[in-house]
């Protein structure tokens, strides 16, 4: 900026060389004390312009000098807060935690054995995380603890000297469900692939248990696009889960699916699942039973077979036969051993499920009733299963509380016994009765339930006793 020296004004000093000299006038005063304002205004000046020139001459050598730490920092520009990277947004984690006491009283037993009550501590982890790229991309995995060998169970004993327990990825799939990027409306179909949780609708746990992880493929369409009326939604469930690859051999699969509406009657909400399962060499899991199982090529060739695995259970009907094996040296015949080599059925089954939800019962908290009957079409014994149950109350926030009962009957060949509820008797078909639990939101995160099951044999097995058998279980579970 540029300060102009400031000047008298022409017309005040010709007006005071034409005034008389006399005795000063009124206008002569305001003309001289305008006139020593301008004086002073130009003084003022005069001096700013010396002080900015000064600041000027001093301003580099200001810049240039070092500066004390605290004085840079302040005159340094804010950082920017940190912006976690896109993708971090996406990643979700999930899990929970439970502690279970459980105790097994009047067990059935061969008459010549001394069984007494059985009492043990059990811990089960489970921790999952699930990226979302969009509505249509998503990917999860899911690690927790249990035996590696056993497909229906994810807990571990608290026995064996303090050793240390396994982790085992549980979960491991994708989930592609196309939508506005394929012109497809969204949510009208998923495709999953990989290792997943069961997909269908259930109301229990009577043919599949709740912590099998199926592995292969499922489809799951969404039939509507709004509600018609009061159907809500129609799904079609179809499934192909592969359970064993052989070589140089047919492999095990199932494939099926189900039909699955949703609909309300009022506030009354229902819903059904009318399935069909049909098992693809299901001797492949029977055999993974026997220790010694061997499986041949038609030329009478030895093939890889599944290994051995203890942990599966079994209460279906098997074939056990005294096997030869070709000799692989001349002139030597090796030893013929017993080995189970399938399943007396086959498994072809029908499902139908019903749930029905109604709000408001008991102080706000819903009443739920179902009912699940399983047929099998391929049984070389008993082919059904049915169950019938209900729940009143529901556990979601803290002070919530619920209340289950329910009877069971799972006849010997109605479904594969080492997929079925592995906390109902001592697992598997062949069982009947009752069971009943209270669950109790003590927290948020924080629940505690007790439950207690009483079964019997359907049919007695040869040399066994049946007395009613009390499963008791003490749950503490926390969810995050």
């Amino acid at each position: 900026m540029l300060l102009r020296r400031a000047r008298t004004p022409p017309l005040l000093l010709l007006l005071a060389l034409a005034a008389p000299t006399r005795a000063e006038t009124p206008m002569a005063e305001r003309l001289r004390q305008l006139e020593d304002a301008v004086r002073a205004q130009q003084q003022e000046i005069e001096r700013l312009r010396a002080e900015l020139e000064r600041q000027r001459a001093a301003r580099p050598q200001a810049e240039a000098a070092p500066q004390p730490p605290e004085a840079a920092s302040a005159a340094a520009p804010a950082k920017p807060p940190f912006v976690p990277p896109d993708w971090l947004s996406k990643i979700a984690f999930f899990g929970d935690l439970r502690y279970r006491h459980e105790g097994f009283y009047h067990q059935p037993h061969r008459a010549e054995q001394d069984v007494t009550a059985r009492n043990r501590e059990r811990i089960r982890g489970r921790l999952g995380l699930r990226f979302t790229y969009s509505d249509e991309l998503a990917a999860t995995f899911r690690a927790a603890t249990g035996d590696p060998n056993d497909p229906i169970s994810t807990n571990e004993n608290l026995t064996g000297i303090f050793t240390r327990k396994h982790v085992n990825l549980d979960w491991a799939y994708l989930t592609f469900s196309p939508g506005k990027s394929f012109a497809l409306r969204p949510g009208a179909i998923a495709i999953t692939a990989g290792k997943f949780p069961n997909p269908i609708f259930r109301t229990d746990e009577m043919v599949f248990d709740e912590d099998l992880a199926l592995e292969g493929l499922a489809e799951t369409v969404q039939l509507l696009d709004r509600p018609h009326g009061p159907l809500d939604q129609v799904r079609l469930h179809v499934l192909e889960w592969t359970f064993a690859e052989i070589a140089n051999k047919e492999d095990g699969w199932l494939f099926g699916g189900q039909v699955n509406p949703a609909l309300h009657v009022g506030p009354v909400a229902l819903e059904a699942g009318l399935g069909q399962y049909w098992w693809l060499n299901p001797d492949l899991i029977a055999q993974a039973l026997s220790r010694n199982t061997t499986a041949f090529t038609a030329s009478g060739a030895p093939v890889a077979n599944s290994a051995f695995n203890s942990s599966l259970t079994n209460t279906n009907r098997l074939v056990v036969a005294n096997i030869q094996p070709p000799p692989t040296t001349p002139g030597k015949t090796p030893a013929a051993f017993t080995a189970i080599t399938g399943y007396k059925s086959g498994f072809n089954q029908t499902n139908l499920t019903l749930a029905a939800t109604v709000p408001d019962v008991v102080r706000a908290r819903p009443l739920r009733l179902w009912g699940d009957y399983v047929y099998n079409w391929n049984a070389a014994g008993p082919p059904s299963g049915w169950t019938a149950g209900l729940r009143l109350g529901d556990t979601r926030s803290r002070g919530d509380w619920a209340f289950t009962g329910f009877y069971e009957h799972l006849g010997q060949e109605a479904a594969i016994s080492s997929f079925a509820w592995s906390e109902f008797g001592t697992a598997g078909t062949n069982v009947e009765g009752p069971g009943v639990g209270i669950d109790y939101q003590l927290l948020g995160p924080f629940t505690l339930s007790a439950r207690g099951f009483f079964t019997n044999f359907i049919e007695r097995p040869k040399g066994v006793t049946n007395p009613t058998l009390t499963r008791f279980q003490l749950d503490a579970l926390v969810r995050f």
